[in-house]
């Protein structure tokens, strides 16, 4: 038997897997990504959205990247 099946049904996408092909934790955080993913693509993110999280992200460390690696072996 094959790990992962595919079948599409009308209306419905259906995976099946093979319990002994994959492990537990992997499966049910493939899931909750999948869910993070339906989310995002209703929330109607653009990538716009992405540079400015990278932006502010470049600010902080700009700000911060000394007191923050303080003690830190460069």
């Amino acid at each position: 038997m094959k790990n992962l099946i595919i079948e599409n049904k009308r209306n419905q996408m259906v995976l099946k897997f093979n319990k002994k092909g994959f492990d537990n934790d992997y499966l049910i955080s493939l899931v909750k990504r999948i869910e993070i993913e339906e989310l995002a693509q209703k929330s109607g993110f653009t990538t716009d959205i992405l540079n400015i999280a990278e932006q502010i992200n470049q600010e902080w460390w700009d700000n911060n990247a000394n007191g923050f690696l303080s003690g830190v072996n460069k």
